[in-house]
């Protein structure tokens, strides 16, 4: 085959004949050899000299980039072989336990015909769900569950390749996300069920981490229960206890009111009094008429009238201090009126602080009630089991997943490459 070389002089003369844009373009092209088989077709019958045989450049590969070759074996081949050498022979199995719960209330979900008030009802259930999960993933569940297992030791074994096990000289931090990659939760939206699945490198060690994770979850729900009851005691309790002072404040002025005055209810004292002054006032009426009658008689010096007489000033005297009894003072409780005002005004403390007291105590015990009604609540359907096989590591899928990803990583390089190398042509 001619090499195109002895031609680039013969070439260049034609070529210097030709408009500017294809003298610049020729011999760039030739000379990276990208374009050589387009400027060929376009300009043999142009350029070439009757009868001269004019071939097509290639690399020295072939007409392929050695460096593209290279790339790709380095980039994806390798890394490939390794995962694979990884996968098959040095990858510890890790079994999975699995554990599915939901958190309830006992309280009654009112029925609504309105849809978005069902989602509403929905997104409340799974916001308790949520709190569990945060909890899971957080580092407070490692602090509750480190009481119970010997966390680190479990994920640290002697016996698990170097990149799956937990260096235990690296920080809480980096055991916390080592701890999230082992240990996922997933959230069923409609129905607010949680999947809890662990990780570790032994059957039964899944297992237990698994039931130890149920179990500070469920402590974890009681103690939010419990302290939604104690907010309730601690605000409608606190009102009760103040309304029942002031309650226990006015039967205290209105018993010793009560001593001071001497008798229990002024309004029955009053109607006592009042039935006494119209007996009196019916005596003394019939005593003034016979005192009458003999007067008109003229039997004034008479024994009976001195007697009527005497009988007249005393009922006079009697019913001038039951008047003044009734309202003849102005001192606050030296008479009936003045005391059926002060106790007026002590009955009415009494039954204002009675009432709120009622209030009070009712508001408590509804709230006690609602939150009792409202109170969350674990419910375990799907207990951890020790598994049986290991699931992971995925020997196959991982390394052929991992093959993709890279030669899709390559070729958005390459043709991010070949981009700019077109551009600056």
């Amino acid at each position: 085959m001619i090499e195109s070389k002895p031609k680039e002089p013969r070439l260049s003369s034609r070529v210097s004949g030709m408009p500017e844009i294809f003298r610049k373009l020729a011999p760039l092209t030739l000379k990276r050899q990208l374009r050589g088989r387009a400027l060929d077709v376009l300009d043999n019958r142009e350029i070439a000299e009757p009868g001269a045989e004019i071939n097509e450049p290639q690399t020295r590969s072939g007409g392929k980039s050695p460096f593209a070759v290279v790339s790709y074996v380095a980039a994806v081949i390798l890394p490939f072989l390794a995962s694979v050498l990884y996968f098959a022979f040095i990858a510890s199995d890790q079994y999975t336990a699995e554990a599915r719960f939901a958190v309830r209330t006992i309280a009654r979900e009112s029925a609504q015909d309105d849809v978005d008030s069902d989602v509403l009802s929905m997104s409340n259930v799974s916001q308790d769900a949520y709190v569990v999960t945060s909890f899971i993933h957080s580092t407070e569940i490692l602090r509750r569950v480190s009481e119970k297992l010997d966390l680190r030791a479990i994920f640290a074994r002697p016996d698990a390749d170097f990149l799956s096990r937990f260096d235990t000289g690296r920080s809480n931090e980096d055991f916390l996300k080592y701890w999230n990659e082992q240990v996922t939760t997933f959230i069923d939206g409609p129905s607010g069920i949680v999947t809890l699945k662990v990780r570790t490198f032994t059957p039964a060690e899944s297992a237990q981490l698994a039931g130890v994770i149920v179990e500070e979850s469920e402590r974890l729900i009681n103690e939010l229960s419990e302290r939604a009851q104690q907010d309730v005691i601690r605000r409608f309790g606190g009102e009760v206890d103040r309304t029942a002072a002031l309650y226990k404040a006015s039967l205290q002025m209105m018993n010793q009111y009560q001593n001071s005055a001497g008798f229990l209810n002024p309004a029955t004292q009053a109607t006592q009094t009042g039935k006494l002054l119209t007996g009196l006032l019916e005596k003394k009426l019939e005593i003034d008429s016979r005192l009458f009658v003999l007067r008109q008689s003229l039997a004034e010096e008479s024994p009976a009238y001195q007697q009527l007489t005497i009988t007249q000033q005393s009922l006079e005297e009697q019913l001038q201090k039951l008047q003044q009894q009734i309202a003849g003072s102005s001192k606050a409780d030296s008479n009936i009126s003045q005391s059926l005002l002060r106790f007026s005004q002590l009955e009415t403390d009494r039954r204002v602080a009675e009432g709120l007291y009622q209030i009070a105590r009712k508001n408590f015990e509804v709230a006690q009630a609602e939150a009792l009604r409202k109170a969350l609540y674990v419910v375990v359907f799907v207990e951890p089991s020790t598994p049986q096989e290991a699931l992971y590591p995925r020997r196959l899928a991982t390394p052929l997943l991992m093959l993709l990803a890279l030669t899709i990583a390559w070729v958005t390089i390459a043709l991010a490459w070949a981009s700019v190398e077109d551009h600056r042509l």
